[in-house]
């Protein structure tokens, strides 16, 4: 006989002796074995991290990897989602909790899976999101638009249609498993990890689901939700020969008190020739407690970011890479990331809505001491503006105690906006403004400075809090701030004057608020087309066939697909450089499906992104607005 069958008998029997043996058994056998290829230690038990115990539940977890992967993909491997989404940036978390109906369930109803609400209505998205679209329809808008728009009240309302439990598409029984896969890379691509969690849980039992199971086991385990990882580890590991799950079965052993059932586990592994050996020296230190040497971070697989999370040790930037993007909401979880890591995982949490800015601000803070000049800092965001150097600016401008600091903030967002960044770095640097001046003398120094400093600052709050009026009231040169603030608050009043439009030069956008249902008094048209300067505006106009795909499917009531569609010409650029009338017409979409809310969201959306262009192109000619 072959040698290689011979080595296949040899590990099927193995593997399910040692499946089948307790815990109590496995270190009897492991005390009987003088050969060990994992060092034996007397306090082994002692190392293990003693935070990651069976039965610490987290948050809820899940496994996302796409249909046409093969369920014995090489151990520890997460396939891409799409070869396009190949950025650092692929790596973050949300913390909410959701119920679960049934765990398992057969290929039957495969295409009702879904996160589940409390909220009978969820917002406005009931049961029947779905009505009037075929389910080829909905699998053509999920592979075909990408998830991230440009407008973040829509895509969060596109995520929640996408993982909302509903009734399916019409025809969904004939292609159920293709639509699932649709919406589960869909989800990935959007690193939306909780809410795959949960839709990862209700898979029926079948090989063509192998892979999304094995990355649940990841995820559950980089969530300490060790109870949940191991039980799916324990029914696998009795019947498959993949070392993915032998190698899961070392750390469950581990997680759970038993050292020597995981010493006795990664000698079989070793001893039938699987060659791992950054999993091997991880295993050790988990075991004995002895640091783990040179070891390649260009060669970390996303099993061996477990270990090192279970063992204390730092995770470096370079490990980000190697986690898929169905990662993204889960990594921020991991308690050992290095500090560049760190800063990286969460600033990419944020751009992709999964974690707010307070708990940006919490994580940056404690990601590391900081030490770096913010003169240097601000210069490295200038010359190239990355999460790293993003982070970077924030967390030094944030240390910083000199008279310079708001000046410095203030140079900082109009960097931030220049690269795109303005709408989601606004509410960080003003939690950093409103630090400054909460001590008297220092807003009373500040506010009526006479360096040019104030306007600036009292513009950024109005346009992160236009409600507070009470916190710019008392800045120097503060007109065009109050009109900002008054003009983003139409979306409650309803109402603006068109003195305010016209000093902030915002005529453009009168179809965005009008659109918006706003109220606005009679203008003479002709009057303000004698100025050059508003006729001569140009952007970027939305597809007319999308446009009329949209406006088709809201008159139908087709509220997903409506959905989709609009989060799908969200994706054409930035939301000041589209044609407002375009805009218009995705707003009043929205309303006519009821996402009143989002719509109104969007609305503000707008007008704060024209606003923060104003103010950085103010920067730039050396106005205070």
């Amino acid at each position: 006989m072959p040698s290689y069958q011979n080595n296949q008998i040899g590990m099927a029997a193995l593997m399910l002796l040692l499946a089948s043996a307790s815990p109590a058994l496995a270190q009897r056998m492991d005390a009987d074995q003088p050969i060990s290829l994992i060092e034996d230690a007397p306090t082994a038990e002692a190392a293990i991290n003693p935070d990651n115990k069976a039965g610490q539940i987290i948050a809820p977890a899940v496994q996302v990897m796409g249909d046409d992967q093969a369920p014995d993909d090489a151990a520890g491997q997460s396939p891409d989602i799409s070869a396009a989404d190949d950025s650092l940036a692929n790596t973050s978390a949300a913390y909410a909790q959701v119920s679960l109906g049934r765990r398992k369930i057969s290929e039957v109803g495969l295409a009702a899976i879904g996160v589940g609400s409390d909220d009978a209505n969820d917002r406005g998205l009931d049961a029947m999101i779905w009505r009037g679209t075929s389910a080829s329809d909905a699998v053509f808008l999920l592979e075909k638009a990408a998830v991230i728009s440009h407008s973040k009240a829509l895509t969060d309302l596109s995520y929640r249609v996408v993982a909302k439990q509903s009734v399916p598409p019409s025809g969904a029984n004939l292609v159920a498993a293709e639509l699932v896969a649709a919406r589960l890379a869909w989800l990935a691509r959007a690193g939306r990890s909780n809410d795959l969690a949960v839709l990862a849980n209700q898979l029926p039992d079948s090989p063509r689901w192998t892979s999304w199971k094995r990355w649940l086991v990841e995820h559950e385990l980089m969530m300490r939700n060790d109870a949940a990882a191991c039980g799916i580890v324990g029914e696998q590991v009795a019947a498959s020969l993949d070392p993915f799950w032998h190698k899961a079965n070392v750390i469950c052993h581990a997680v759970q008190g038993n050292a020597g059932g995981a010493r006795f586990a990664a000698d079989i592994l070793a001893a039938n020739g699987v060659e791992d050996p950054v999993f091997f020296a991880l295993t050790r230190e988990m075991l004995t407690g002895v640091p783990a040497e040179n070891i390649d971070p260009n060669t970390l697989d996303t099993m061996h970011i477990v270990l090192m999370d279970v063992v204390n040790r730092s995770i470096p930037l370079e490990g980000l890479a190697v986690l898929p993007s169905q990662m993204a909401q889960s990594v921020v979880q991991l308690k050992f990331l290095g500090e560049d890591a760190r800063m990286v995982s969460t600033f990419d949490g944020l751009s992709r809505g999964l974690i707010d800015h307070n708990q940006v601000s919490k994580l940056w803070r404690n990601a590391g001491p900081v030490d770096g000049d913010p003169s240097l800092a601000l210069a490295q965001l200038d010359g190239e503006s990355t999460a790293l150097t993003t982070a970077m600016a924030w967390r030094a401008i944030d240390a910083d105690a000199s008279d310079q600091r708001l000046s410095r903030v203030v140079a900082a967002m109009a960097v931030e906006i220049a690269d795109g960044n303005g709408a989601l770095m606004l509410p960080l640097y003003a939690e950093l403004i409103r630090d400054a001046i909460s001590d008297n003398y220092a807003a009373a120094d500040m506010r009526f400075n006479e360096d040019g400093v104030a306007p600036k600052i009292s513009m950024l709050l109005a346009l992160d809090q236009p409600e507070d009026t009470s916190s710019i009231e008392g800045f120097t040169d503060n007109d065009d701030a109050l009109r900002a603030a008054q003009l983003l608050q139409i979306t409650d009043s309803g109402t603006v004057q068109t003195g305010v439009i016209s000093d902030l030069g915002m005529w453009s956008l009168v179809p965005v608020l009008q659109a918006a249902g706003a109220v606005l008094p009679d203008q003479d048209w002709f009057t303000l087309a004698r100025d050059s300067a508003l006729t001569r505006q140009s952007f970027t106009s939305l597809s007319p066939v999308l446009l009329g795909a949209l406006a088709q499917s809201a008159d139908n009531r087709r509220v997903a697909e409506t959905v989709l569609l609009a989060n799908w010409l969200m994706q054409t650029g930035p939301l000041e450089k589209l044609n407002p009338n375009d805009l218009a017409h995705v707003i009043t979409a929205l309303r006519t499906i009821g996402q009143d809310d989002v719509a109104q969201a969007m609305t503000r959306e707008i007008l704060r992104a024209h606003l923060l262009d104003r103010f950085a192109a103010g920067m730039t000619d050396g106005t205070a607005s």
